[in-house]
Formats: C-alpha cells, sequence, structure tokens
C-alpha cells in the first residue's frame, strides 16, 4: 500500500493507484490575475529519463496550447536530482501567458517512475520579480529520502511455484503455476514500464530487471526488500477479475491460500 501524507490528512492506498496530484500557490485570492506556483504529478515509464519526459511535455503543450514558443530549456540539478528547466509562453483566449516549468523523474517503486513538475504562470509579463519568486521555491526544495529499494535474489527460470500478476490499467489478476507461465503471459515491454505488480506465492512483491551481463540483455524477476504494506493481499480490493484455475479465483481464496503459504 502508498501512503501519502496530506495537508489535512493521511490516505493509504493500493499500490495500483497513479499519482496524478496537484497542488496550487498564488500570491493573492484571485490566481488567474498573478503569479501561481503549481506542483503537478503523473507516470513515467521505467526506462525514460528525464530529458525524454522535458522533450515529452514541450510535444504535448505544441499540440495542446495555441500559439506556443519555447523560449529555453536546460538541464539543472535540483536538491542532487537532475532537472530540467522549461520557459515558454502561449495564448490563452488571445491573452499571451508565460509559464517557467521544472520536470524531475523519482524512483517510484513498485509502480515505476513518477514524473514531478514545477510550474509557474505569470499571464502577460514574467517579470524579474516573479523569476525570483519562482527560483526562490526551487532552491529551498528539499525531497525526502526514500528507503533504498534492494533487489536481491533472482528467481530461477525452473520456478513451479504459483505466481500472480496484477495488470494495473484492466485490474485484472492473473494465477500462474510456475514462472514460465507467468513468462508466456506477460507482455515484456509493459511488464518493463511498469504496467503490472507481480508477487510471489506467498504475496509478497517482485520486480523485474535485467540479469547481470546478459547480451542482448535479458530480463528476470527478483525478489525486493518491500514489506508487507506492498503485499498482494494489500491489493485484491482493486482487482475486477480474477483469472487463475478454481482453486484460486476468487479474492477470498486467494487470502486464504496466501495466509496459509505465509505461515509454512
Amino acid at each position: 500500500m502508498a501512503k501519502y501524507t496530506l495537508q489535512e490528512a493521511t490516505l493509504i492506498l493500493p499500490d495500483v493507484f497513479k499519482d496524478r496530484t496537484m497542488n496550487l500557490f498564488t500570491l493573492n485570492d484571485n490566481g488567474a490575475s498573478e503569479f501561481a506556483f503549481v506542483v503537478s504529478r503523473a507516470s513515467a515509464k521505467n526506462d525514460e529519463k528525464v530529458n525524454e519526459v522535458a522533450a515529452r511535455i514541450v510535444r504535448e503543450l505544441q499540440v495542446t496550447v495555441p500559439d506556443f514558443r519555447l523560449e529555453s530549456s536546460q538541464e539543472i540539478s535540483v536538491d542532487g536530482y537532475p532537472a530540467v528547466e522549461m520557459f515558454y509562453q502561449f495564448k490563452n483566449d488571445n491573452a499571451v501567458i508565460f509559464q517557467k516549468q521544472t520536470a524531475i523523474l523519482f524512483n517510484d517503486q513498485p509502480s515505476g517512475q513518477r514524473v514531478v513538475c514545477y510550474i509557474g504562470t505569470c499571464p502577460g509579463e514574467f517579470s524579474d520579480y516573479y523569476h525570483l519568486q519562482y527560483q526562490e521555491v526551487m532552491k529551498n526544495i528539499k525531497f525526502h529520502t526514500a528507503a533504498q529499494i534492494i533487489t536481491s535474489k533472482m528467481i530461477n527460470a525452473d520456478c513451479i511455484e504459483t505466481f500472480f500478476a496484477l495488470d494495473c490499467n484492466s485490474k485484472v489478476l492473473g494465477v500462474f503455476d510456475g514462472i514460465q507461465a507467468l513468462y508466456r503471459h506477460l507482455p515484456l515491454q509493459r511488464a518493463k514500464e511498469g504496467h503490472f505488480l507481480i508477487f510471489d506465492r506467498q504475496g509478497n512483491q517482485l520486480m523485474i530487471a535485467p540479469v547481470p551481463g546478459s547480451q542482448p540483455p535479458r530480463y528476470a524477476l527478483w525478489t525486493t526488500s518491500l514489506d508487507d504494506s506492498h503485499n498482494l493481499q494489500s491489493q485484491l480490493s482493486v482487482c475486477r477479475q480474477i483469472s487463475g484455475p478454481e482453486a484460486l479465483n476468487t479474492r477470498e481464496k486467494i487470502q486464504v491460500f496466501l495466509m496459509t503459504k505465509r505461515v509454512d
């Protein structure tokens, strides 16, 4: 389960949820008339780099906003993390809007990568005063240090134990007898991009990663140090459908199975 500490409360959500939250801060009550600072979040592919994310953001803006013009783009560092800062303008109802946006990538196991964007917006003119406000906010950002996710042991290719794979898009949970049955079902590219949550017979979270030294790269499942809050039992509530043998085709049957295996 993913834990989110908000201004007003704490939320605990299954890992399949994607963080698309946004924070808006303004210098006065009429945010449309002056400088506004926005923090937005979205998912990113496991193999994306921050400069690729920034290029994708620019391409999307070129399509979605009128008269888009990129003024500058540069690679920077924010609290030790690589980032890309973009400055551009576009039109909204014939009014010129200026934005400065900084994009940063974070490892967001078990769901892959997360992109966080810090956006300063000014109608009409992005003056030196507003540039200063933006830079003051950015230089004071201190990121939380996340617990390191450590891969420990590769799952053998001949393992015949039970595995589970939850498709984060369709919310279908597949149950497989043996790792080869899982591999035959799993689209490698989507799995690499973080579209599946994969679990062993005890419900422990697994991750897909390259086999060291393999050329061309070969991928396998690895155990991780994720705690019990990321166990399959915590994710069952989001499953819309379960595809598996009769003995494991309902949430209740899987819960009993996991409890039995965890005490073995």
